[in-house]
């Protein structure tokens, strides 16, 4: 309901909400119950409504330690939105239209759609900074962020008074409540992984990343472009490439579109020749000065093509492997305005330029359709064309930087509805697979927010993106519907002690655990004795060679042994009943002392070789001579 260039209205007596176009065609008031069907004036199926709103204060974005700045709050669509309120008597007009204040703020809402959602107030020991008059209206509204490593992210909201922070805790606890009984049906798509060692220097400085192959990522930077073997921890440095500022792979062709360059060209490089640090790649000289390009196929997905903006100039090549030139043009498009944007559909190029859209064909010479002219006349006011998607044969949806506009392929405007951003957007993404993403693109329906802080996305489909501030992590959105991750993502943990080593080569790199850093881990476990006793390895070839009774391999006391050495040291107990039968009574005691003074062990019965007897008594040891 709230938008950068549209917002909704609100029926003050029955709460009743709806699109400012919509307004003509409301019901009167009051709107029966059955119409509304609302949970705390939010429908719980498909999450549009408004359920409270008010003034809250939250931590500036250097830091709590310098202070709060004011915002307007709404439970809006079941997501916590924030927006920018610099003036505090901002508040509903008379005409019932929610006042947004100077712009909405760029981290994205918490979702109450999240079994992870809490909301509850704080302690001092968790807001140490904060001054002991307004811990009672400080409460902390917590959300996950990443399901691997399972994170959580906390928001910290200063409310005016007692009574005002009872009454948020009380909305936000009772409709997660509800929702979590109604079960309503699940639309979140992506699950939100961390790619990378967050560890990485490389990481905070990265204009766009690619996914090679199912060990290998392209990160691409200011200093160049690198590729960073996802189990090895080996990084390569490729060509003389300069602020690379974007990616393409282009599977069928094996090759890869590299955007960079101070004066930005294309250059193109073979997936096989990424493993050489002097591979320089073949380069488009027509290209330079681009802002945008596409890759993607064409005639029934058979030919590859790569589109290359240049001004008011699309130059379009047909891609094939081999051992000349890997480049072939075939279309050159000459564009009313500088290109904004393109998008390969069907068969067909998307253009965007001024905030308007064109398809041109690529296939023959016929004219281009014009797709939703006059947009700008419809009060969406300057906007960029960000991209388009096809729908189905007969609609598009236009993707500007203010609204989603759906046209017909004649293109006109086909719906009244539209998408509407609660913030300004900064790129776009779309996964291509059917499913509940698409469901909800028709229907022109949320499906997912997560909260993430300062998102940049580094490729076009929005599978890859950096966020965070202190510790920037390279995120990948995996789509539920596949059947596997696209590549395959290392195990990681939170706090790696990983460094950057250069090798001989000044292009190498590995990234690991220095000598000094593994001999303090291996000191530091060797101080818990659960994980001591695991480094001492079980015996190994053992096999059992004779029973060991409770006494033997005892040592013998050095009493003992002088006591044995005597002439008379007495009665000698037998090691077993079966050897005392066997002993004859004149055997004298220095027959044992003998023995055991040769070194040799005394025999148990169950080691001492049957012997032969001397005749019919049968019982005693043979005569000794």
């Amino acid at each position: 309901m709230l938008g950068l260039s549209r917002q909704g209205l609100a029926c003050e007596a029955c709460h009743y909400f709806c699109h400012s176009a919509c307004a003509p065609l409301a019901p009167p008031c009051p709107v029966p119950a059955e119409l509304l069907r609302t949970v705390l004036g939010v429908n719980a199926e498909t999450g549009i409504g408004t359920a409270y709103e008010g003034f809250l204060s939250v931590p500036r974005p250097s830091g709590v330690r310098r202070g709060r700045q004011r915002v307007f709050a709404t439970l809006s669509d079941l997501r916590l939105k924030k927006y920018d309120a610099p003036d505090p008597k901002l508040s509903l007009g008379c005409s019932g239209e929610v006042a947004g204040g100077a712009g909405p703020l760029s981290r994205s809402p918490p979702a109450l759609r999240d079994p992870q959602f809490s909301a509850a107030p704080v302690l001092a020991s968790d807001v140490i900074h904060a001054q002991s008059r307004d811990l009672p209206r400080i409460f902390r509204v917590t959300a996950s962020q990443l399901t691997v490593p399972p994170t959580l992210c906390s928001l910290l909201l200063l409310a005016d008074n007692e009574t005002e922070r009872a009454r948020w805790l009380q909305v936000l606890g009772e409709l997660h409540r509800l929702l979590m009984d109604l079960r309503p049906r699940p639309l979140p798509v992506y699950t939100l992984k961390e790619a990378y060692d967050n560890g990485l220097p490389l990481l905070p400085h990265a204009l766009c990343a690619a996914i090679i192959d199912q060990e290998r990522l392209a990160l691409g930077t200011e200093e160049g472009l690198y590729i960073i073997h996802l189990h090895t921890n080996d990084i390569i440095q490729v060509g003389e490439c300069k602020r690379v500022q974007r990616l393409a792979v282009i599977q069928p062709t094996g090759l890869l579109a590299v955007l960079c360059g101070r004066g930005p060209s294309v250059r193109l490089f073979a997936l096989d020749e990424l493993e050489s640090c002097e591979a320089a790649g073949a380069k488009i000289t027509e290209s330079r000065g681009c802002q945008s390009l596409a890759a993607g196929r064409v005639l029934q997905a058979s030919t590859p093509v790569l589109c290359v903006a240049v001004k008011r100039q699309v130059l379009c090549y047909q891609l094939g492997p081999g051992p000349g030139p890997w480049h072939r043009r075939i279309r050159e498009l000459q564009v009313a305005g500088p290109v904004q944007s393109l998008a390969l559909v069907g068969d067909r190029l998307c253009v965007g330029a001024a905030g308007a859209f064109a398809l041109y064909p690529l296939l023959n010479e016929a004219a281009p359709l014009v797709l939703g002219p006059g947009l700008a006349t419809e009060g969406l006011g300057p906007s960029e064309a960000l991209g388009a998607v096809e729908l189905s044969l007969s609609e598009f949806l236009l993707l500007l930087s203010t609204a989603g506009i759906y046209v017909d392929r004649t293109g006109k405007k086909s719906r009244s509805q539209e998408l509407l951003w609660p913030a300004t957007p900064i790129g776009w993404g779309e996964s291509g697979a059917p499913g509940p993403e698409r469901a909800g693109v028709e229907g022109a329906e949320w499906v997912q927010s997560v909260p993430l802080k300062k998102v940049r996305p580094l490729n076009p489909e929005g599978s890859l993106c950096l966020f965070g501030s202190e510790k920037v992590r390279l995120t990948y959105l995996r789509n539920r519907l596949a059947e596997k991750d696209e590549f395959n993502i290392p195990d990681l943990t939170d706090n790696s002690r990983r460094q950057l080593f250069r090798t001989k080569s000044k292009r190498r790199f590995f990234f690991r655990v220095s000598e000094e850093q593994r001999l303090q881990q291996r000191r530091e476990m060797l101080k818990d004795p659960f994980v001591r006793s695991k480094l001492i390895s079980p015996p190994t070839n053992f096999s059992h060679l004779a029973h060991m009774g409770p006494g033997d391999g005892r040592p013998e006391a050095p009493e003992e042994k002088s006591r044995g050495r005597g002439r008379n040291p007495g009665p000698t107990r037998p090691h077993s009943f079966s050897e005392a039968l066997r002993r004859p009574a004149s055997m004298g005691s220095e027959v044992l002392v003998a023995e055991t003074d040769s070194g040799e062990r005394p025999l148990s019965s169950l080691s001492i070789p049957a012997l032969p007897c001397p005749g019919p008594k049968g019982l005693g040891l043979p005569q000794l001579p």
